[in-house]
C-alpha cells in the first residue's frame, strides 16, 4: 500500500446503519488492498459498526469517490483520482456500489433556458467581497443539498475556508448570482476554466431555491463558453439519479466519467 487510508468513525449513516468510512489512498496493488480493507472491517466489526463504505475521507466535504470507468480523456481539476487496483481491492473485499456518480461533456452555447424563469435574474460576480459571496451561498447548500446521503451541515467559517481559496483562483464571469427583484440570492454557480483539460469549463456546483434557476444559471455558463472560445462544458461529479445529471442530458452532455463510492455491509 502506497498510501494508508485513515479509518473514518463519526460518519453519517448509511441506510441507518452505524457506518464507518475507509479514506481515500493508494493500494499498491489489489491483493494487499483487498487485505487491509478486509482486517478494517474485522476490526470495526468488533467495535460494534454496522457497515463501511469508501474511499470518503469523513463527508461530502471530503475527498471521496473512485473511478469505474472512463472513456481516457483528461482528467480535470479536483476530479477523483486512483486506479484500477483500487476498485479492484474494494470488490475483492466483498464491497459492493453504494453510490455511483457519473461526470458528463456538453458543447457550449445557450439552450434558450436562461429567460424562463420569472422574477428572477442571473448576473456573473463582480469579483469583490468574497466573503459575502460565500456566506449568501452558505445558506443556500446547506439548504439546497441537506437531503444527499452523507451530507454534513457545516457552520460557515468552515464553509468560508474551504471555498475562498477556489474563489482566490476564479474567474468572476463564471460565478453567477441568481438574485429576485429585491436582490435577494436565489442561487449560486461554481464555474471555472479548468488549467488541466484544456478548453474546458468545469461547472462544478449549482444550488438554488426557486424552480428553473439552476438550469438558467447552467444556461449562462454554456454561453459563456462559447462566448469566450471555450470547446466543451463538464459537468462534473453528478449523483447519478438526481436533479442534475437530468438537467445535464437536457444540455446534451455525454458521460466521459463513471465513480463509486463503495460500500458493504458488516
Amino acid at each position: 500500500m502506497t498510501t494508508q487510508p485513515k479509518i473514518h468513525r463519526s460518519v453519517p449513516a448509511w441506510n441507518g446503519l452505524r457506518t464507518a468510512a475507509i479514506g481515500t489512498g493508494a493500494f499498491a496493488d489489489a491483493e494487499r488492498g483487498s487485505t487491509y480493507l478486509l482486517e478494517a472491517c474485522e476490526r470495526l466489526r468488533d467495535e460494534g459498526f454496522e457497515a463501511v463504505v469508501g474511499p470518503m475521507d469523513g463527508s461530502t466535504w471530503g475527498t471521496y469517490r473512485l473511478q469505474t470507468w472512463s472513456d481516457g480523456s483528461a482528467a480535470f481539476l479536483m476530479e477523483p483520482a486512483g486506479s484500477p487496483d483500487d476498485l479492484r481491492a474494494y470488490e475483492q473485499a466483498g464491497f459492493q456500489i453504494a453510490e455511483l456518480h457519473v461526470s458528463a461533456t456538453a458543447k457550449p452555447g445557450s439552450r434558450g433556458f436562461e429567460d424562463k424563469v420569472a422574477g428572477v435574474s442571473v448576473e456573473s460576480w463582480d469579483g469583490k467581497d468574497p466573503e459575502a459571496l460565500l456566506a449568501g451561498a452558505h445558506a443556500l447548500v446547506m439548504e439546497g443539498f441537506r437531503s444527499t446521503p452523507f451530507f454534513t451541515p457545516v457552520p460557515e467559517a468552515i464553509f468560508l475556508d474551504r471555498y475562498g481559496p477556489l474563489l482566490v483562483q476564479a474567474d468572476p464571469r463564471f460565478i453567477l448570482r441568481a438574485v429576485d427583484k429585491n436582490g435577494t440570492l436565489r442561487g449560486l454557480t461554481l464555474a471555472f476554466p479548468d488549467p488541466m483539460r484544456q478548453g474546458a469549463v468545469v461547472l462544478k456546483t449549482y444550488v438554488g431555491t426557486v424552480p428553473g434557476a439552476g438550469r438558467a444559471m447552467a444556461d449562462r455558463i454554456h454561453a459563456l463558453a462559447g462566448e469566450h472560445g471555450f470547446s466543451e462544458v463538464v459537468h462534473a461529479l453528478m449523483r447519478a439519479g438526481i436533479v442534475s445529471e437530468a438537467q445535464s442530458r437536457k444540455f446534451g452532455g455525454t458521460v466521459f466519467r463513471r465513480y463509486a463510492l463503495m460500500g458493504r455491509m458488516l
